[in-house]
């Protein structure tokens, strides 16, 4: 018999368990693929992509451990087959020729098949996704099946090597136990409950160090407690059940009930704590990148009529958007539209610069420009009665989702740009930080107007639109008394103040009665039709094209169809990766729990030689499969939800939030119940046979 006769008949005996090593293989290859053909998609923005780095980790993670585990099964339980070639005086350079012949037959197929599979279920996420969502072009590009092949084939040739050695270091005997043999463990209890101890302090801290309420900040400390609150669940899963049984055994009727189901979990948590651990963190990140993108997807019309009371707003200055108020309302009353309010606010716009711990630096998100309005004027436009002392300030915070803080800077708007000595390109920049004593140098303090921090209040009021352009932002209102206004009005020598034009309807079309407004202002800026095609135009060179972009009036309709548009790719992308971590995820399970079937049956023949029932085998069987199926489960959802709470710990909008990744755990739950009564009654037939 030639040793390739030999290696077809090997083939042939072990199909089935080649099959199921072929289609493991196949799957991971195929989730590879269709990861790339996302992460290369051009229509996918960069600033959405900065989350596929994270989620590239996970899916490596997974492929390693997914392929070394079952590499490792795949040898183990050929323990019998290989002792038998060795007895019959195969070397075990011989069985190592065999297994590369074996493994090339797999990495070709699998590579193959799968990314045959990538390419059909990748297109056919595209297009689920873009009927429920919006309609990604699907590309394939050569880096994505470069991709593909340089993750899987170095993971899959590392660990035959690892198996390899394996198999050299055993003697006939061991390799031929190999099957049958337990694999040895040992949880320390101490190890557990220390494990969940610095878990909690952790995620404890993690809130506070992220919102700088302690530690500063620091980069380090946050650092540490991310990495703790990753590392933590290894080693709670590995010890979680001796930490129970140590618990039970206080409670002698509960722990006799349940003495089979703890020990012999005992032993599998410990053997399966890597494969569980990799599980609870792709569910976590899983369900934190759908539970993500939906929220933001969801709450997109929510988010625009909570930050955008007005349907039209745009700028008027000394330079842009010239035009009366009478000329607008005939543009909207000739389009058809009928005025319910229109609102005008007077403004300064100066630069700011705020100060804090001998430390200067540009305040505001955009180019420096702040916002100043006089006290009878924000009473006016409000309502309100506000009596804002002389030398003292009203921070009016727009709610962009952001929480406001307690001022803890000094803020200073300077009100002559001629003051500025020895200038120096560093010092109109969007964002610098200098020493204040370098800072006074080159500015007179004269031509500050100062508030200290001690002087500013805080409110939160939506005024305007929440907009921001290279030009100006919306984000904060500074309310000054009259006097001080008056004060920084003369010393800066405006002539003209910028006004905030603020229209609602109350019926009309808005898209024909925005392009009137469009074209009315285009005509008083002298401009042509090219400008402002632009709907979401934020950058771009300084020069007068872009700053008279910078200057686009806003529509809120335009608005929520833009960040609709805008947030479905964002949504496309989280969904789609998402899906794919869950769907591997309970592969993963599914595979673990069908290999375990040949243990489980010599267990019950075991069992039931001892007089155990077939109603006890199923009671117990079912509780070791409910803790093995949902711990990873629960640990998984608990750390998304902790994350999505986590990244919107300074979000006022938190509760719409929280609100919608709660449908996403409840829906993904409810999916993994229904999985998991599909796979126990499988798992149960089976054993039974």
């Amino acid at each position: 018999m030639t040793f390739s006769t030999i290696v077809y008949k090997n083939l042939k005996y072990n199909l089935n368990r080649y099959i199921s090593f072929y289609l493991v293989n196949s799957f991971i290859v195929a989730v590879l693929f269709m990861y790339g053909t996302l992460f290369f998609n051009d229509t996918i923005p960069d600033n959405t992509k900065g989350i596929f780095n994270f989620s590239f980790v996970a899916i490596v993670l997974f492929c390693i451990i997914f392929i070394s585990y079952t590499q490792t099964y795949f040898v183990k339980f050929r323990g019998k087959e290989f002792g038998v070639y060795l007895t019959l005086g195969m070397t075990t350079r011989d069985l190592k020729k065999m297994l590369r012949w074996e493994n090339l037959i797999i990495i070709s197929s699998s590579l193959l098949t799968g990314i045959v599979a990538g390419l059909l279920f990748s297109r056919m996420f595209y297009l689920i996704l873009g009927k429920v969502l919006v309609n990604i072009e699907y590309s394939i590009s050569f880096n994505t099946f470069l991709l593909t092949v340089s993750v899987f084939l170095p993971i899959f040739i590392i660990s035959t090597f690892f198996t390899e050695r394996y198999l050299t270091k055993l003697s006939i005997i061991e390799v031929i136990q190999s099957s049958a043999k337990k694999e040895i463990a040992a949880a320390n209890p101490i190890t557990g409950v220390l494990a969940i101890i610095v878990f909690a302090i952790a995620m404890y801290l993690l809130p506070k160090v992220y919102t700088g309420d302690i530690f500063d900040g620091n980069k380090v400390i946050l650092t540490l407690c991310a990495v703790a609150t990753f590392v933590g669940p290894l080693f709670i899963i590995s010890t979680l059940i001796t930490v129970l049984r140590s618990v039970i055994q206080k409670y002698p009727r509960s722990y006799n009930k349940n003495l089979l189901v703890l020990s012999n979990l005992a032993h599998r948590f410990i053997s399966y704590r890597t494969i569980l651990y990799v599980v609870t963190l792709m569910v976590s990140l899983g369900v934190f990148l759908i539970g993500t993108g939906y929220t933001i997807h969801k709450n997109t019309v929510t988010f625009n009529d909570l930050e955008r009371p007005y349907d039209f707003m745009f700028v008027e200055n000394d330079k842009y958007n010239h035009i009366s108020q009478d000329e607008i309302r005939k543009v909207i009353e000739d389009n058809g539209g009928e005025i319910k309010n229109y609102a005008v606010l007077d403004y300064l716009s100066l630069p700011i610069y705020k100060m804090k711990d001998g430390k200067v630096k540009t305040g505001e998100r955009t180019y420096s420009n702040s916002v100043i309005i006089s006290e009878s004027n924000y009473n006016q436009h409000t309502g309100s009665n506000k009596d804002i002392q002389k030398g003292y300030m009203l921070d009016v915070f727009l709610d962009g989702g952001e929480i406001q803080t307690k001022p803890t800077e000094d803020i200073m708007f300077l009100m002559n740009g001629k003051s500025i000595q020895k200038p120096v390109k560093q010092f109109d920049d969007v964002n610098f930080t200098m020493d204040s004593s370098d800072f006074f140098q080159r500015v007179n303090s004269a031509d500050l107007f100062t508030v200290p921090k001690g002087r500013i209040l805080n409110e939160k009021d939506q005024l305007t639109n929440l907009e921001y352009t290279n030009a100006y932002s919306t984000y904060h209102a500074y309310v000054v008394d009259d006097k001080d206004y008056e004060i920084i009005k003369i010393n800066s020598g405006y002539h003209t103040p910028s006004k905030y034009h603020l229209i609602n309807l109350s019926n009309g079309d808005q898209r024909k009665i925005f392009a009137g407004i469009l074209d009315a202002l285009r005509k008083v800026n002298h401009a042509d039709e090219t400008i402002w095609k632009n709907k979401a135009f934020l950058g771009g060179p300084i020069n007068e094209t872009t700053m008279l972009e910078a200057y686009r009036p806003f529509s809120k309709i335009e608005k929520v169809e833009t960040d609709k548009e805008v947030n479905g790719v964002f949504y496309f992308s989280m969904a789609f990766l998402g899906s794919l971590l869950l769907i591997s995820s309970s592969i993963v399970l599914l595979y673990k729990v069908v290999t375990d079937i040949a243990e489980d049956k010599l267990q019950i023949t075991i069992l039931r030689k001892i007089g155990v029932t077939n109603i006890e085998m199923k009671r117990n069987l079912t509780k070791q499969l409910i803790l093995i199926f949902f711990v990873p489960t629960l640990f998984g959802v608990t750390m998304a939800m902790y994350y999505i709470a986590l990244v919107n710990t300074n979000y006022s909008k938190i509760h719409y939030t929280m609100m919608q990744a709660l449908l996403v755990v409840g829906m993904y739950v409810v999916l993994q119940i229904l999985f998991y009564f599909g796979l126990r009654k499988k798992y149960l037939s089976n054993l039974n046979e």
